[in-house]
């Protein structure tokens, strides 16, 4: 039986039947006579021949749920959108009525891209469309409305999008119960019973999470980041504040404010429902500095800090909240190092009291010893010279920690 009339005979039989079931376009290779077109299985590669044959076997054996596998391998592999026809009709025979009238209407556009001499002829888009006209009373357009974005939408078991739904959900012509569900609101349904061409379903959500108006403005910086409960929720001006929702709890709420450069603010409070809450948190500059004094003892010794020269004998002034390294030197002492950390808007005082360093001048001393008392003398004075006074220990002023113990003497 050649293709063009396999072709036909699925429509005459669709026709006789109640619910449609087009028969299969059964193709095999015809007597090669001229002028008449390729059959589709002339069309296919050797290789995926084995499978449309058991698709077409599959369908005369009233197993469309094989056959339908079997074509779909066949056109997974060619991409050819002549196998789409059979892929709809085990479709239908299954009465997926939408599966089968999305793939008529796949092999119509798909065609469009095929090469001239592959195009379709007019018969066969003429017999697309007729398959399609013939599926219209089977198949229903539903508009689903759901009041709440983000919300899953399932038809029957079926997940068929997020809303808001962008186009109207075909379906077969028959009842389906439609959901909407969404963490924290109520789940929607709504039941169709088919006998519209084009229903209309709205599905009303509620929040099972109670809430109350927020707004927050804020005075000082141009723009801040408001949290509640440590949680950033947007931004806000004094003249663009913050709006939304906060949760209604028994427990409290902490709303702050934050900005660079300056501190933080925050309020507590608790919200109960149908009680909007309307915040003003004010922000101060803050404060990045802090104030150094350095003495030295003795007068005269320059004042380093951070390995810049600033000073001698007593130096105050500003300087970066933080660390800071101070150094105390005088010809014939002992360099006085020390860390120190200085607060934001507070004050650290460093006393710098400097040790003798005696070796400077024990050398002269010593050659005019060796000269008068001789070697004799000069080994007494070794044992009886008292030792160098013990490094004191002192209390340090907060944060105040020495870098170099072991070069500097107290």
């Amino acid at each position: 039986m050649h293709a063009p009339l396999r072709r036909s005979l699925a429509l005459v039989l669709s026709v006789a039947l109640t619910v449609p079931t087009m028969q299969l376009a059964l193709v095999t290779t015809a007597a090669a006579q001229p002028k008449k077109p390729k059959s589709l299985r002339d069309r296919l590669p050797e290789n995926v021949r084995a499978d449309f044959d058991a698709g077409v076997r599959l369908i005369e054996r009233n197993n469309p749920d094989g056959a339908r596998a079997a074509f779909l391998r066949v056109y997974d592999a060619t991409k050819n959108p002549r196998v789409l026809f059979n892929v709809a009709i085990a479709e239908k025979q299954l009465q997926n009525y939408v599966a089968a009238m999305i793939n008529f209407e796949r092999e119509l556009e798909e065609a469009k891209k095929l090469p001239p001499d592959e195009k379709l002829s007019a018969e066969e888009e003429q017999q697309l469309k007729d398959a399609i006209k013939q599926l219209e009373p089977f198949v229903i357009k539903a508009t689903i409305e759901v009041n709440e974005p983000g919300a899953t939408v399932f038809v029957d078991k079926t997940e068929v999008g997020t809303s808001p739904l962008k186009e109207p959900v075909r379906l077969t012509a028959a009842s389906h119960t439609i959901r909407a569900v969404k963490p924290g609101f109520s789940e929607a349904t709504a039941t169709i019973l088919g006998d519209k061409r084009e229903p209309l379903v709205s599905l009303k959500m509620e929040s099972l999470i109670r809430s109350t108006r927020l707004t927050v403005a804020v005075i000082g910086p141009r723009s801040a980041v408001v949290k509640v409960d440590g949680r950033e929720v947007g931004a806000a001006t004094a003249t663009k504040p913050y709006e939304g929702q906060i949760l209604v709890s028994p427990e409290p709420h902490v709303v702050s404010a934050e900005a660079m450069d300056f501190t933080t603010a925050s309020q507590t409070l608790v919200a109960r429902e149908g009680e909007p809450v309307s915040l003003s948190l004010q922000l101060a500059s803050e404060q990045r500095k802090g104030k150094l004094l350095v003495t030295t003892d003795p007068a005269d010794a320059t004042i380093e800090i951070d390995g810049h020269l600033v000073g001698s004998s007593r130096w105050e002034g500003p300087v970066d909240a933080g660390k800071h390294q101070v150094a105390v030197k005088k010809k014939g002492y002992y360099v006085f190092n020390y860390d120190v950390e200085v607060p934001k808007g507070g004050e650290r005082t460093v006393s710098a009291r400097l040790n003798e360093d005696r070796n400077t001048s024990f050398v002269p001393y010593l050659i005019g010893t060796v000269l008068v008392l001789g070697a004799g003398s000069l080994a007494g004075y070794f044992i009886l010279k008292p030792k160098d006074e013990d490094r004191a220990s002192t209390t340090l002023p907060p944060f105040n920690v020495p870098t170099q113990p072991a070069s500097v003497r107290f």
